[in-house]
């Protein structure tokens, strides 16, 4: 899961999501989202606890919501694999290699976002459950 993860840290420019406080951005319950070794270490418990866990409906249920998670990052390990092969071959790439390559990334990085937008649209959904039903 980390060779994944530090594949899309290498097709994201971490300048781009700075913060003009310290050079990083902070949202709520004290996670950075210029941290990526502190995400790392998040999908990590959450990946333990899901394997430490008994079979139930519950987590049968989360393994559903990690389920677009593994689609990301099988995504991100193909990309990966395709940039080192071209690099293992010692030769310059083809323009159209070069382009079909930076497609396939656009395509994971808007895979990144939709993913990101439904989470925090998921996120805002539930804190509005919870605010009404208080």
């Amino acid at each position: 899961m980390s060779a994944e993860i530090a594949a899309a840290a290498a097709a994201m420019n971490p300048a781009s999501a700075t913060g003009a406080a310290g050079g990083q951005v902070q949202i709520g319950y004290n996670v950075s989202l210029t941290d990526f070794g502190g995400f790392q270490q998040a999908m990590n418990n959450a990946a333990a606890r899901l394997e430490s866990q008994p079979i139930n409906a519950p987590n049968q249920a989360t393994k559903a919501l990690f389920t677009p998670f593994e689609h990301i990052n099988v995504e991100a390990a193909k990309i990966s694999q395709e940039a080192e092969a071209a690099k293992a071959a010692g030769v310059d790439m083809k323009p159209s290699e070069v382009v079909l390559l930076t497609a396939k990334s656009a395509e994971f990085m808007f895979h990144c976002q939709l993913m990101s937008s439904i989470a925090n649209k998921t996120s805002d959904g539930l804190q509005q459950l919870f605010r009404q039903q208080s």
